[in-house]
């Protein structure tokens, strides 16, 4: 099951060390997972699909805790790294159980937790190198070439059971490889530091793209078994599609200079995956999405660092900031599909994620490059 994304990241030959690019990929099995596990636990548990989608608000409410609290009161040692692993595992231990959904969704909140941790340990190694930036972002997509198929068959075989012990496991596989941190203590008074007023605009910024896009990329399945009349495994083959497009995407630097096109064209693709009902085009915008959402994420990444007089507490915010638009995502998204349809769906999201293209697009211009404090 892991052996496919392993060789793939050792192929990459990556300057951040392997056992974190795998804690940052193999987290994205936990978000691949949410849209499909959706209207199984509503079945499961006879509740309504905005009250499944709590399971993903809580975990993604978690990830916006660890972020943001990271990079104001912890290092990154090595410690935080084994542990979050290990609670990773214990919470979708349990999870696997299907308890009552009053523990469910604390549990993925301490999974959420986990996560964010993660995703902070991993970026905080690369943020303002060029290079290591790069191999961190491209760890999620790799990972998500093989993460919606094999969701998708695990469903099929066990449900959720099976997918909660699958994640369970993959939680553990990062330890067996390299994780000492090469960044050297942070200091004590960073969080004394506020962000400087281009750099909270570019939080906000990040914070809107994602909040838009999640609010149709949660809900892809549900459309796109809709109106385009596609099966869940032609679904699962987009997310994947979507995934191996975003490889090369984040990986390609002459795609940083100016993030916002990139921005632009993402936000089309979320209108288009919310009110087509030609499954083709559905298929074409999904997976180009995966292509211009990484193509746009590690530029902005960059212009924030360097608008910024301490670029490494911006890491966190700005993993806090994208997670809190995820976790609003699902909530906004089925507000507006349940009371005004996927077509206003889809012209709320993508607005939401032009505004924040123009917002980096103006600041990126107006704002000059900050040296070092």
């Amino acid at each position: 099951m892991v052996q496919s994304p392993v060789r793939l990241v050792y192929l990459l030959r990556p300057t951040v060390k392997v056992g974190i690019l795998l804690a940052v990929g193999f987290s994205v099995l936990a978000f691949v997972s949410t849209p499909f596990l959706m209207p199984e636990i509503a079945d499961h548990y006879g509740v309504s699909l905005g009250t499944a989608s709590m399971i993903g608000v809580f975990q993604l409410g978690g990830f916006v805790i660890a972020t943001w609290g990271a990079g104001r009161w912890l290092q990154p040692r090595e410690r935080v790294f084994v542990v979050s692993l290990l609670a990773a595992a214990a919470a979708n231990l349990v999870s696997a159980a299907l308890p009552a959904f009053a523990l469910l969704v604390p549990l993925r909140l301490v999974s959420g937790v986990a996560l964010g941790l993660l995703a902070w340990y991993g970026w905080v190694q690369a943020f303002g190198d060029d290079r290591r930036m790069g191999d961190v972002a491209v760890a999620g997509p790799v990972v998500g070439v093989v993460a919606a198929p094999l969701v998708s068959l695990l469903l099929e075989a066990g449900g959720p059971r099976l997918v909660f012990a699958a994640l369970a496991a993959v939680s553990l596989v990062p330890l067996a490889f390299g994780y000492r941190s090469d960044v050297s203590e942070l200091p004590r008074d960073r969080a004394r530091h506020r962000a400087v007023p281009a750099a909270r605009v570019l939080l906000v910024c990040l914070g809107m793209f994602t909040l838009g896009g999640s609010a149709v990329f949660i809900y892809a399945v549900v459309l796109g078994t809709g109106d385009p009349g596609l099966s869940v495994a032609a679904v699962a083959a987009g997310f994947s599609l979507n995934a191996v497009v975003a490889i090369p995407a984040s990986r390609i630097r002459a795609t940083r200079r100016i993030p916002s096109p990139w921005m632009a064209a993402t936000a089309v693709c979320a209108i288009v995956v919310a009110t087509t009902g030609w499954g083709w085009l559905f298929l074409t915008a999904l997976v180009v999405w995966g292509f211009f959402f990484w193509a746009a994420i590690p530029g902005v990444f960059e212009v924030l660092a360097s608008r910024s007089r301490y670029p490494e507490e911006r890491v966190g915010d700005a993993q806090a900031l994208m997670a809190a638009g995820r976790a609003g995502g699902p909530l906004l998204g089925g507000l507006l599909i349940d009371s005004a349809g996927a077509t206003v769906l889809g012209i709320v999201g993508s607005s939401l994620m032009l505004a924040a293209a123009i917002g980096v697009f103006t600041t990126r211009t107006v704002a000059r490059p900050l040296g070092n404090r």
